[in-house]
């Protein structure tokens, strides 16, 4: 019983079921910021092109009537 060797508790990180669930929330935490990124540039070419708007509004007072 002198050549007893203690055995290895420590797993790698990547084979780990926590560690599984941090590189998902990391790939999540990336994907959501290229898409803030992405939607941020959407909108600042849309605005930067067209800052009316689709279409412009027109007060009620110059709409003309018709009978």
């Amino acid at each position: 019983m002198a050549n007893v060797q203690p055995k290895i508790k420590h797993r790698p990180f990547c084979f780990s079921v926590k560690g599984h669930v941090k590189m998902l929330r990391l790939v999540f935490a990336l994907v959501t910021a290229v898409c803030c990124l992405a939607d941020g540039a959407l909108i600042y070419r849309k605005l930067l092109f067209n800052p009316s708007g689709p279409y412009q509004k027109k007060p009620v007072h110059e709409r003309k009537v018709v009978l």
